[in-house]
Parts: structure tokens; C-alpha cells; sequence
């Protein structure tokens, strides 16, 4: 077979591109019309498809290996990335990204375009190579819809296309692996393996006799970021004009809203997959230039020791010396306990100064020990710098100097200083010790108002008593109590890490239980009393039982104590940690069933193949044979051709095509043995 200048064949470059029937492509420098280049390339139901896709594969670099090279290279700082736009020509890279946002329900809302992941399979996919290719991809606007805030506000967000969507997760994946290596450890928000509760874990751990807050917040911050800016940050590590000059074109898309257009000249949108990571990468430099300012404050390598607790520590050694000789301790245990009580440090050590940054998204909090001025002052050179270098201001209501002993909130958490003495006791060889900590504690707490907003939709808070919720009276029982479930999980997981969370969840779980009898009993028709009886099975124990076919009775419980929860006390160091790992997967099970392209009702193979979506498994109810396939294999999706999907969407999918497929599929067993 002829070649062209590269290694590939002629072949091999067309099925790169697989145009639909009727176009043409340029290959090579030629003009190839899809009838006219042979008999292999003109079907759409050609045996050959599949051997000759599996050649090309081993020619493509897997995205374990692309991204895991990146990766490594991104340790250096001085390493610069240039040729990156070629590698959105990796179909493996783009099947990946696809795997990585199929679960979410959020693909089955529509673009501008009116499209949604339902009906996406490989023709997107090489559409849009063969567009980067030929320079000819441009992002389509976002279609903006506005979701509401918690305090009562609305936020806007940008829905994009999906084609775009899956190329932004591709951009993404590469971006990530580029600059996770480099990223502060004080950056939180959008990272793999980091979240809220590393956040505040960090909080808990590190910062720890802080007397001073400064409370960030970046006014409008997702609407005001600098086009020019972020490109020029993105120019210091990537030197590919078209890689960046792509990312401007997904900045500049703008965004339709109720029929209109609006083109954006500055802020990234929210909602789409490559925002979280270009935020991210613009505000590294407020971590890098926090990091400059926190050396340059810290002052002293540890605080003064007070004279009390350094006499306390000779008069123990002498009487501790003197028990030996004559057996009576009593004078050492009194000194050991007015130690215990005693500061070793001097927390108001002039001498020493320290500053501590962490960062949500653009939420960030800084805990200063040291004054007030001090305070005042950081918050000074932060405005600064976020003017003159990132042209962004802080919000003036929201950005706050606080005294440590008061409340402040930080990621729906209240952060409150402890003064007080804690002890612990530690194992050592000479046995048991009883050692104090120190005071000035911080304490995460779930907030008052959190508890007592979360409640109000069960019940009257007041008296702490639920009400029925008739919107689900149409659910059945188990869909009714597995609602009440999964409404506490969140609540109540989200604040596991709360110091008082036994305290503050007794009353949240009370109204939400009290909630449920009414709900049930408005359902049957009878009293509160006959539904907690019947479904009593031991003390502060409620279950509904389903006998499923073939494998027993199942019994489903209703949340009543947070021993349900698993919320016991988290060791640190160990909240949400994951490994990183899951950017770097090679090939993934969707990807393996679109690349085979076999339709999975009739069979046929060698054909383009969509994919068909649904948003949930509970809302097939199993009438129709695609439904009930589905259901059995536990999938919401299933790859299909042309054919079956239109004919699924027409509702005349039928069920003879997957027996005669099923058929002749035996009948190859058989003819093999």
C-alpha cells in the first residue's frame, strides 16, 4: 500500500478522519472522496474497520503515557511546552475525557445547539480532529442559565455544547497534568485529591495560635478575570501559539441568553469543564506571591518560654530527684499538675511572627499571629497585588479583619478559637505520660443558622417537629425513605468534621425522622402511630423490607443516629486524600465499546455507532426490551448504530434484530468448535 511522507498509510490517515458520506477530506495533500477511495473506506458496514482501527492504535500514544510524561517534565519549573496542540489529535486522549464526564447528568442538558451527549459517539469525535487539524475548530457560545445562590442571589452559568465540553475535559486533562506538579499546597479548590475538607483539615492542623484573620474574597472574581492576563501567565510554561490561541477562543465564545448574544471580553464561565483549571492557574500567582510575603513576615523559630514554666521544670527535676530517696512523691505529683496548667510559651512572644494562607477556589483565609497591624498591613499588600498584577479587587463586605476570638466562616464551617488547657496521654517506653498541648485550639463548628436552614424544609423549627412533603407522596416508600437518606448523608457528611457535630446533628436528625412518619402516613392513609409500628425493628431502628426474587428479604434503614453516618473522628492527614492516579488511566470501558464499533442490539459491526444516554436507571421503568437490557446490565449507556438509535428515539426499536443478531452469533460459536 502506498505511503505518504509520514509512517502511517494512506489508510490509516483516513480512518483518522472517517467523513461522513458524501464529504470529503484532504489527506496528505490530496482531496479523498469517500466513494472513491476504495472498497474498504466506502462502507459503512465494512468488516475491515475494526483490524485496521486496532493497527492505528498501536501508533497512537496512550493517555497514561502522554499525560504521565507532561507530568514529570512539569517538576522542573524552567521546562517550557511547545508542540501540544498535536496531541488533541489523540482519539485515545479524547476517549478518555469522554469516559471522565459521561456519568454526569449534566451532559443531557442542551447547548446553544440544542445537542446533548445522547447520540455522541466517534464521528464527533474525528469531526472535530480533522477541524483542529485543518485550523478550522471554533468554540460555539455557551448557553447562560442562572441557578440560585444561598443567599437568596443568582449565580449565572454557562451550559457549552457538548463537542465542546469533551474538547475543553481534553484541554483540561493536559493543563492539569502540566501544572498540578507546580501548584501551591495552600490551593484547595478544583484539584484532584483536594477538596473542602482538606481545606479545612489544613485549617485545623496548621493554624493553630493564629490571633488574627484576614477573610479574602475576590469581588465577582469568575467574571473579572483578564483574557490578556491568563494567556500571559499561560505563555510562561506553554510556548504553542495555536494551543494557546485556542484557549482564547473558548474564553472569547461568549454566551447566549434568552435568543441574544453577548460577546465576553474578560471573566472565564462558570459551568464549563476548563474554567476550574484556568482559575487556577491565574490565581497561583496570589499563592506564589503569599508564599514570598509569608517568608518575608515569619519571624523567630519558636516563642519565648515563660519563666513560670521553665521554674516548674527545675523545682520537678529537684523533687523528682529527691522522691527517689525518700519514696514520698506527693511534693512531684502537685508540681506536675501545676504544670499542666501552666504556659510553656509565651503567646504574646513579640519575637515571634507567623503568617498562614490557604485557598478555596476564590475564597481564601489568612491567619496571622501576630497584631493587628499586621493584619492591616497583609490585607494591604494583597489588594495591591491583586490590582496591579491581576487587575482584581477584594470585596469590601467580605473581605474582613477578625479577632481570633471570635467566629469566623470559613467554607460554610464557623472556625472558633479554644482557649484552654487539653492534655493527652502518650505511650512511651517509661509507660504512660499526661502531657499538655497548649491552648488557643481552633475548633471547627456546623453552624446554628446551616442547622436551623437545613431543618426548615422538614419541619417547624421551633419546635423542632417535621411535616409532610407532599411533592413526595407520588415516590413509593423505599424511594420516599432512601429521598430522606441521601438528604442527611450530604447534609450531615458534609460536616463531618465538625467538633459538635453529635450535638448539632441530634435535632437535624429528630425533625428529618419526624418528617418521614408524616410523609409515610399521609402516603397510607392512616395515623403516625400505625406507620412507626409497623416499621419499628428495635429501639431507634426503622426499616422497610423488600423481598427481591431469588436472593431474600433486603431490609433498608432509616438514618436515625450518625453512628449510620461513619462520621467517626477522622485521623488527619487522611480526609479525601485520593491518589492521583485517576488522570492517568489508559483505556476505559467506554471507550474500549465505541472503539469496537458494534452495535450493541443488533450487532452489526464495523459501522458508526452513537451513543445512547439516559439520566438516571431509576427512570426506565423496563417496558420496552432496550429498556430492560439496560436495566439488567446496569449501564446508562448503550452504543448503538445509526439505525437502532434513531429507531430507539422513534419508538419502533425492535427486539427481532437482537435475537437475529443473537443468532447468528451462536451459530459462529458453534461453527468455531
Amino acid at each position: 500500500m502506498r505511503k505518504d511522507k509520514g509512517d502511517a498509510t494512506l489508510w490509516q490517515k483516513c480512518l483518522k478522519i472517517r467523513p461522513d458520506d458524501g464529504a470529503s477530506a484532504v489527506v496528505g495533500g490530496v482531496t479523498i472522496h469517500p466513494r472513491s477511495t476504495g472498497k474498504r473506506c466506502a462502507g459503512r458496514r465494512d468488516a475491515g474497520f475494526p483490524s485496521a482501527r486496532r493497527n492505528e492504535e498501536h501508533s497512537v500514544q496512550q493517555p497514561k503515557t502522554l499525560l504521565a510524561i507532561l507530568s514529570k517534565m512539569a517538576q522542573k519549573p524552567e521546562v517550557q511546552f511547545d508542540k501540544l496542540f498535536q496531541k488533541l489529535y489523540n482519539i485515545e486522549l479524547w476517549l478518555l475525557a469522554y469516559q471522565s464526564i459521561a456519568p454526569e447528568q449534566g451532559n443531557m442538558t442542551p447547548g446553544v445547539d440544542g445537542k446533548t451527549i445522547d447520540g455522541a459517539g466517534m464521528k464527533l469525535i474525528q469531526e472535530a480532529i480533522a477541524d483542529l487539524k485543518a485550523s478550522r475548530y471554533k468554540p460555539i457560545p455557551v448557553r447562560r442559565v442562572y441557578i440560585p445562590k444561598p443567599n437568596g442571589k443568582q449565580r449565572p452559568l454557562g451550559i457549552p455544547s457538548f463537542q465542546d465540553k469533551l474538547l475543553g475535559t481534553v484541554l483540561k486533562l493536559i493543563l492539569e497534568a502540566i501544572y498540578e506538579p507546580t501548584f501551591s499546597e495552600n490551593s484547595h479548590g478544583f484539584r484532584p485529591g483536594k477538596s473542602c475538607h482538606t481545606a479545612l483539615e489544613a485549617v485545623k492542623r496548621d493554624m493553630n495560635g493564629v490571633r488574627w484573620w484576614v477573610e479574602g474574597d475576590i469581588k465577582g472574581y469568575f467574571d473579572h478575570v483578564s483574557h490578556n492576563t491568563l494567556l500571559r501567565i499561560l505563555s510562561k510554561r506553554i510556548t504553542d501559539k495555536r494551543f494557546l490561541h485556542l484557549i482564547g477562543q473558548f474564553l472569547k465564545a461568549g454566551y447566549v441568553e434568552d435568543w441574544k448574544y453577548y460577546q465576553t471580553f474578560s471573566g472565564v464561565p462558570q459551568g464549563g469543564t476548563l474554567s476550574p483549571v484556568l482559575s487556577n492557574i491565574y490565581l497561583d500567582e496570589l499563592d506564589r506571591e503569599m508564599d514570598a510575603i509569608s517568608t518575608k513576615f515569619n519571624q523567630g523559630k519558636r516563642r519565648r518560654a515563660t519563666k513560670e514554666h521553665r521554674s516548674l521544670t527545675n523545682a520537678i527535676y529537684l523533687a523528682k530527684k529527691k522522691a527517689k530517696k525518700t519514696g514520698n512523691w506527693s511534693i512531684y505529683k502537685a508540681l506536675k499538675q501545676k504544670q499542666l496548667k501552666t504556659e510553656a510559651t509565651d503567646p504574646l512572644d513579640l519575637g515571634y511572627r507567623r503568617l498562614y494562607y490557604l485557598r478555596y477556589a476564590d475564597d481564601f483565609l489568612v491567619g496571622i499571629h501576630g497584631s493587628k497591624t499586621d493584619a492591616e498591613e497583609i490585607k494591604r499588600e494583597l489588594e495591591a497585588f491583586l490590582r496591579d498584577e491581576l487587575q482584581l479587587e477584594l470585596s469590601p463586605e467580605k473581605t474582613l479583619i477578625t479577632n481570633a476570638k471570635e467566629r469566623v466562616r470559613f467554607l460554610g464551617y464557623d472556625i472558633k478559637r479554644w482557649k484552654g488547657i487539653r492534655k493527652v496521654r502518650l505511650h512511651t517506653r517509661q509507660g504512660v505520660k499526661t502531657q499538655r498541648t497548649g491552648s488557643y485550639h481552633l475548633n471547627l463548628l456546623m453552624p446554628v443558622d446551616k442547622t436551623i436552614k437545613f431543618a426548615q424544609e422538614y419541619g417547624e423549627t421551633n419546635k423542632w417537629q417535621g411535616k409532610h412533603r407532599s411533592q413526595l407522596l407520588n415516590l413509593s416508600e423505599l424511594e420516599i425513605l432512601m429521598t430522606y437518606n441521601a438528604e442527611v448523608r450530604g447534609f450531615l457528611g458534609y460536616y463531618s468534621l465538625a467538633d459538635n457535630l453529635k450535638d448539632a446533628a441530634g435535632k437535624v436528625l429528630w425533625i428529618t425522622q419526624t418528617s418521614f412518619f408524616h410523609t409515610l402516613a399521609g402516603k397510607r392513609q392512616c395515623s403516625i402511630k400505625k406507620v412507626i409500628k409497623s416499621l419499628k425493628k428495635g429501639p431507634n431502628r426503622y426499616v422497610i423490607s423488600l423481598e427481591k426474587e431469588g436472593k431474600g428479604i433486603k431490609e433498608y434503614e432509616l438514618i436515625t443516629s450518625t453512628r449510620q453516618l461513619k462520621t467517626e473522628k477522622v485521623t488527619y492527614g487522611q480526609v479525601d486524600l485520593i491518589p492521583k492516579t485517576g488522570m492517568y488511566q489508559s483505556r476505559n470501558e467506554l471507550g474500549k465499546r465505541l472503539l469496537a464499533d458494534t452495535c450493541e442490539w443488533c450487532g452489526i459491526r464495523g459501522t458508526q455507532v452513537e451513543v445512547h444516554h439516559v439520566r438516571k436507571l431509576g427512570n426506565l421503568k423496563g417496558k420496552t426490551p432496550w429498556e430492560r437490557q439496560m436495566i439488567e446490565r446496569r449501564r446508562k449507556t448503550m452504543v448503538l448504530c445509526v439505525e437502532c438509535h434513531d429507531e430507539l428515539h422513534a419508538g419502533t426499536l425492535s427486539e427481532k434484530k437482537r435475537k437475529k443478531a443473537q443468532g447468528k452469533s451462536e451459530s459462529r460459536i458453534h461453527g468455531n468448535v
